[in-house]
């Protein structure tokens, strides 16, 4: 039933598209407060889709809606840099889809002990400046599951559900932020690369990394704790509602 109504919202996307159920299938099975994750794939088209269906109901009308509106308006605001998915739908409040990227996580990498060469690290710099010039942060690239090496040898970011403008926050937590997504990038260079890091890199990861261990929603981005404090707050106010209507 959810995959029927994947494929009827991926039609109203594509209408001249002819879409076949055999061609998605599950990545990454969702549980509680996070999407399933597919992927369709035929010869026109290669697509990761995030949905939220299978939720509890009160996840359904809270955190997923925060969570899919958050990736496309992060996609959105990063519209055009390569380094990123070019494509981006909506397919419902509680699904998004976007291209796939062919490429391996880092994570992957630095499991399998291999080493990529600098310039692909000073690519991977400048992507996150650049970024941060578009006024968004990632706040989770130091989840090196977040950051492929294509198979052209580039640095691509995916998963923009923590993405958040920070131009709203004070001056001192913007710094922080921006400097959370910069540590990601050294500490994946520290992990990864053929060459050891700069001294200069490797002062601001140590110096970034002694910050971090006195911030209070460290492993914890920023954005997914707003999100999640709103959705609470907003199941509570629709379990009051219930009681007195």
């Amino acid at each position: 039933m959810i995959e029927a109504t994947l494929l009827q919202q991926l039609q109203q996307q594509f209408p001249e598209h002819q879409f076949a159920a055999e061609n998605l299938n599950v990545v990454h099975t969702g549980r509680f407060a996070n999407a399933i994750v597919y992927r369709y794939t035929d010869q026109q088209l290669d697509l990761v889709i995030k949905d939220f269906q299978h939720s509890p109901w009160w996840v359904r009308k809270t955190f997923a809606p925060l969570s899919v509106n958050q990736e496309y308006k992060g996609l959105a605001r990063l519209a055009g840099i390569t380094g990123v998915s070019g494509r981006f739908l909506r397919l419902s409040p509680i699904a998004v889809a976007y291209d796939y990227i062919t490429g391996t996580p880092l994570k992957q990498l630095v499991q399998q002990k291999e080493v990529l060469p600098v310039s692909f690290f000073k690519d991977f710099e400048r992507l996150v400046a650049l970024m941060h010039r578009r006024g968004v942060v990632h706040l989770d690239l130091r989840n090196l599951g977040n950051v492929l090496c294509s198979d052209d040898g580039k640095p691509y970011i995916i998963d923009f559900q923590s993405t958040i403008r920070y131009a709203r926050f004070p001056r001192w937590l913007q710094q922080f932020m921006r400097g959370a997504d910069m540590s990601g990038v050294y500490k994946a260079w520290a992990k990864l690369a053929d060459q050891p890091l700069p001294d200069a890199k490797a002062d601001y990861l140590s110096n970034f990394n002694h910050v971090r261990k006195r911030w209070i929603f460290r492993g914890y981005p920023i954005q997914r704790a707003y999100m999640w404090g709103c959705g609470i707050a907003t199941q509570i106010a629709s379990a009051i509602m219930e009681r007195f209507l």
